[in-house]
Formats: C-alpha cells, structure tokens, sequence
C-alpha cells in the first residue's frame, strides 16, 4: 500500500489524502484563514456540518431544526430511527484568508441526487428532485444520477456559503457520501485530470493483460490458470472505469443510474471466486475445491439479485457479501502462505501481490462503511497484483533463459514488497485500533460528548482518550426512587492496556450498579472483587461514586485516588475531597463516604487525573485552581460550552505537545440556564 500511496501522490497531487494538519469543518463552519488555496493543495470540506432533514433550501418553506452530522457520512440512524429514503440540506460557511479571484468546487456523486447553492446561487445539479404536494414534506420524487461536478465561482468577500441539498429514494444508504473538495481552480482541475487519466491508465493495462492471458488459454487448451487471471483482469478493468471517478459515464451517456450501482456490485461479487478459482488452479492441493464452489454459488445469487430486484432492495446484499470476501481473502491468504511455506513454484510472487488486493479489500471495505476518504483501491492493488501474476504466468509456460531473467527481477521485487509491507502495517494496526475504539464504545456505552437529563437534572459528558481507546469509563444511572448514581473510573496507563482494564471494570461494576449501597459501600465491594480475582496482576485503578438523592439536596461522595470534586453554587465554591486508596490495592479496606447539602440551583463538575496533572514542564500543572476560576469565569456560560472551554484551556497551557494522559469532564448541574449570580 505504500507504493499506491507513492503512486496515488505523484498521479494526483495528494489530493485523496487529508492530512491531520489540514482545517477540518466544526460545527458547521470551516475556517481557511491560515490556509492559502493558491499556495497549497485543494482540501476536502470534510467534517461536521449542519443538516436540516427533510428540508429542501432551493423550494423553501420552514427551516427545519439544525443537527450536526459528520460529512462523508451516511444520514441513515441507529436503530432504525431515519431510514436511507429521505432529503435534507447539508450547510458549511467556509471562511477564507482573503477575497480569491476563482475557486473552484469538484462535488462527487452522493446518494442519489443533489443540487449545490453557493451564496444562494444555484451553482451544480446532479438528478431530478420534484415536490409534487409542496405542503407535505415527507412527498417527494427523485430521478437518481451519478455525476461528479467541477464548479467554478468567484467568491464575492472572504467567505462564502454552501448548501447541499441532497435526496434518495434508490439506495439503502443516503446521505453526503463523499465530500467536496475545494482549491484554486486550475489547481483543483488538474488534479482531477490526473486522477481520471490514472483510472484511464490502470484499466486500459488490466483490459490489455486480461485478453492476452484469454487469448493464450485459447491456443492451450487445459490453461485453467490463464483463463481466470484473464477474466479477473477484465473483471477489474471494468470496475475501474464504473467505479472511482466513473470515467465510463463521460462516454456512455446512456447508462443511468441503476447501470453503474448494478455493474459495480456485480463486479464486486464476481471477483472474489474468480480470484480464488485462479488460486486453485495454480495451487490445486493447497485450496479445496468444495469451499471455492460453495462461493461461487453465493456469487451467483448475490449476482441475480443485483440484476433482478431494485436497488434500494439489493444494495443491503453488500453488508453480508463483505464477510464473504473478508472469508474468502483469508481462505485465498491462507491457501497462497501454505504454498509458500512448501515451496510450489511462484507461491511467494503471487502471495506478494496477493498482500496488495487483500489490503485494498479491507481498506475498500472501511471506505464504503466511511471510516476513512480516501477513495476505492481495489483497482490499483489489482493492477500491481496482475503485473506480477503476468510475470508468473509467463515464467510457469516457458522454460528457457528468460525464466532466469525473470527470477532475478523477481527477487528485486520481493525485497522492494517486503519494503512496502512493513509500512503498510502501521496502516492496517491503525486501522484495528479506530475498529477498537468504536467497539469499545459500543461495550462501554461511551460517546466522544454526550448530554442526559434526569428529573430536573442536565449531565454533560466530554471524553477524550488519548489514543483511538482510552481508559476513562464512566456510567450514569437513575433508581427507581428518583436516587442518580454517578461512577466514574480511570485505568493505570492509556492505550490498549488500559482499555482492556476498562471492560473488566465495566463487568464487575455491572454486578453492583443497581445495588442500594452507599458510593462507600459501592467502591468497597469493587475493590474487594478486584483484589481477590486481579492482585497477581497488579490490577488498579482511581473510581469517584457520586449518589444525588431523590429530592435533589443531598450529595453522597466517595473518592478512591480520583481527582477532587468541584461543586459550585450561586454563592460558592467548594472542593470535595475524600482521600481513599485506589480499587483494589489493599483487602477489606472499607471506603469512607462523605455527605454534603446541595442547594435548589448548583453545578458540580468530575474529571479525571488526565487534566489536573496535565503538566507542561516540571512542577507545573494544570490544577484544580485553574479548573475553579474557569468554572467562575464560566458560571453563566451553558454546561456543555463550559466542559468545552475548559478542555480549550487544558490544550492551550500544553501547547503543541497535546494532553499526556485520556481526559474525561463529567458536569452536573439542576435544570436551568446557569448558575445564577
């Protein structure tokens, strides 16, 4: 993947590759001041922007209520909550270092028609949107169409306004797919001809390479091995001009857009046991016919469905053939290492180039589930795949001095794959650590930012690892006589040891959440387990158990090595401490537990170590003074903005280093606007 990456860059000027330097959009807006488009590379408007689901700008009416959803993205909901059939208008200001003479927007396909306003003035259309009762706004049709657009404008001051107005009713997934990229106008025009001249490029070798090896299984009947490589070769070559820029549509005008999502799926499904029927040609006794079989009837079906059912029906095919190609790569991965490891003739070139394909899979598959922007490359691995199979090939049907020859290349080329696969695996263990972090999400119930509310209660929750996953854990929990419970706990070290600590905390915390004990008598069973199961290991950890009582006066406490607690009212503020050892270091130590009055309007604020003992340079930290004034400072502002600006503040006193530890923010406060004066 390294070498795609070289490649990638040189063809394009880097433009598929979003760097964590580069201004990314917040909250709706994107500032581009320190960022000079005649200077430096197009960038992609990326990030988060407003949405208005089921608002149409260009028909007008009332504005929906704006929500934030990131871009690319599809707008589909958990649980069933919005569906891919839908409409809405995608906003972004972009914010310019100073008034550009022309810029220019190259807006890819999305899903599955658009229209895009700058300024207010219509400026591309993709597909046919229509409103036939304009007082119903859930009644809308759409004539679907892929098309990528390049738009050039003059910004009228140093800004502009985007809307994107995008609607589906074809596909099971809807949203803003791809995002926009924006850059000086010839700039951004000849990158985008670099990558439609590489798509170009790969096709045109692999529908060449394809009929040659078709053409010599022709000539020698039985070359089994030819006629799939030359079939996976042209399978490829066409999704290579379907797929990616779509270069195809600028010459067959006539094929919509059900033609393109059919070719594309279909090419997807029937590239996998074509691969592996070539794999089972050339290494007969390393692959098992009966598993190659049993995924070409599954490619058969898939293949029928795509071509008889709508495709809003047979899109939802994909998510289950993905295990079937994550399978049949590994089946194909371990088949090609176990004809390396005896020895067959071409095992370890075909292995090599086999890395390649099966890396792009899995980067294709975090692409189209939108994890990563960087575009389809199962193409390109397949072109580098295919030179070096061409190379076998040839070697395998002729046995005369240029198989020498051939060796000897080879052999430069097995150093320069091992060369490239050594960086492509910080790639793919970066990779697992942001599918990590996500499940590790999904166990623990955490969000990056998150807001409850509880009877009269606001919690607003700001967690940040310092990695993909962190250590921080937290739980909030009403009883059912109107007690919260608040627990949270951080894990010795950072990273993926302590985010594996983090799920043994979570399930032996399970086992007490509910219980009517005091935050004392909670942390003291937590302790006792841990000690007795985990002492061997040195497992620890600091917890804070937080218990507001059901008519919202009182506050139980109980600290275990965690930071203190800070509680603020219209007339004060206090630190709550409760010194305590950490979870599980000594055997039926018994938690004190401290009680404290609330009045009817206070905010209390928790956070872990990870700010507090920020630090700079040695001595100086961040501190519990600091958090104070900024909570005095802030006592008007709302709760989530506090949180906010106090972890702007953390960054800020750290300077370019960033925080050394995961940090977590936890505030409280009774249901009104703010702390009164």
């Amino acid at each position: 993947m390294a070498c795609l990456f070289l490649l990638t860059i040189s063809c394009e000027d880097g433009e598929s590759f979003p760097t964590s330097f580069r201004p990314f959009a917040i909250q709706g807006e994107i500032d581009l001041k320190n960022y000079d488009l005649d200077t430096r590379d197009p960038i992609l408007l990326a990030g988060l922007w407003k949405f208005r689901w089921l608002y149409w700008k260009a028909k007008g009416g009332e504005e929906t209520p704006a929500e934030i959803l990131n871009v690319p993205s599809a707008w589909n909901g958990k649980n069933g909550e919005r569906l891919g059939a839908g409409y809405g208008t995608y906003e972004l200001e972009v914010k310019l270092s100073r008034q550009y003479k022309e810029l220019a927007l190259l807006v890819p396909e999305q899903s599955s028609a658009y229209r895009l306003f700058i300024d207010g003035v219509p400026a591309a259309e993709c597909g046919v949107v229509r409103f036939p009762v304009s007082t119903d706004r859930t009644s809308f049709e759409v004539d679907p169409a892929w098309c990528n657009r390049f738009v050039r404008f003059f910004p009228k001051s140093d800004s502009f306004h985007i809307d994107m107005m995008i609607a589906n009713t074809d596909h099971r997934l809807g949203g803003f797919w791809a995002p926009i990229r924006l850059g000086e106008s010839e700039s951004l025009h000849k990158a985008w001809e670099n990558e439609r001249y590489l798509d170009v490029f790969l096709a045109g070798g692999l529908f060449c390479i394809g009929m040659l090896h078709l053409l010599f299984a022709s000539v020698r009947k039985g070359e089994s091995a030819s006629l799939y490589f030359g079939f996976f070769c042209i399978i490829m070559a066409t999704r290579g001009i379907f797929a990616g820029t779509r270069i195809a549509a600028d010459y067959l005008p006539f094929l919509g857009f059900g033609h393109f999502i059919r070719i594309e799926y279909i090419t997807f499904y029937l590239a996998i046991p074509v691969f592996l029927s070539y794999i089972l040609a050339v290494f007969p006794r390393e692959l098992k016919r009966i598993l190659v079989d049993l995924v070409w009837w599954i490619a058969i079906l898939a293949t029928l469905i795509a071509l008889v059912l709508p495709v809003r029906i047979f899109t939802f095919t994909i998510t289950i053939y993905y295990l079937v190609a994550f399978l049949a790569g590994t089946l194909g991965l371990y088949s090609l290492t176990k004809a390396a490891v005896r020895k067959r003739q071409g095992a370890i070139t075909i292995l090599g180039g086999f890395v390649f394909v099966y890396v792009a899979m899995v980067h294709d598959l975090f692409y189209a589930t939108f994890f990563l922007d960087t575009g389809y490359f199962a193409h390109v691995a397949s072109f580098v795949f295919l030179l070096s199979q061409s190379i076998f090939l040839s070697v395998r049907s002729s046995e005369n001095m240029d198989r020498i020859m051939d060796l000897s290349k080879n052999l430069e080329k097995r150093v320069e794959e091992r060369t490239k696969q050594l960086r492509n695996a910080l790639r793919v263990i970066r990779n697992d650590l942001t599918v990590a972090r996500e499940i590790q999400k999904d166990l623990l119930h955490l969000n990056d930012e998150e807001r409850k509310e509880f009877s009269g209660l606001i919690f607003d929750v700001l967690n940040k690892p310092l990695a993909e996953v962190g250590g921080d854990f937290y739980d909030i929990v009403e009883f059912p006589d109107g007690r919260i419970r608040v627990f949270i706990a951080d894990a010795t070290g950072h990273g993926v040891q302590a985010a594996l600590l983090t799920i043994l905390i979570r399930r032996a915390y399970e086992d007490h959440r509910l219980l009517s004990n005091s935050p004392g008598e909670l942390i003291s069973s937590l302790s006792m387990e841990f000690h007795n199961k985990y002492k061997n290991v040195g497992t620890f950890f600091s917890a804070a158990s937080l218990e507001i009582s059901s008519d919202r006066k009182t506050l139980g406490y109980s600290l275990a090595g965690a930071p203190s607690i800070v509680l603020q009212d219209a007339s004060k503020v206090n630190i709550l401490e409760c010194e305590n050892p950490l979870v599980g270091l000594l055997p039926d130590f018994a938690y004190k537990n401290r009680t404290i009055e609330l009045n009817s309007e206070f905010r209390i604020l928790c956070y872990t170590d990870g700010l507090t003992e920020a630090s700079r340079d040695m001595g100086d930290y961040f501190g519990t003074e600091r958090v104070v004034r900024l909570m005095e400072h802030g006592k008007n502002a709302e709760l989530n903005s506090l949180l906010a600006t106090i972890y702007s503040e953390l960054l800020k006193f750290m300077g370019g280093g960033g925080p050394k530890d995961d940090v977590l923010l936890l505030g409280i406060e009774s249901k009104r606007a703010r702390v009164s004066d």
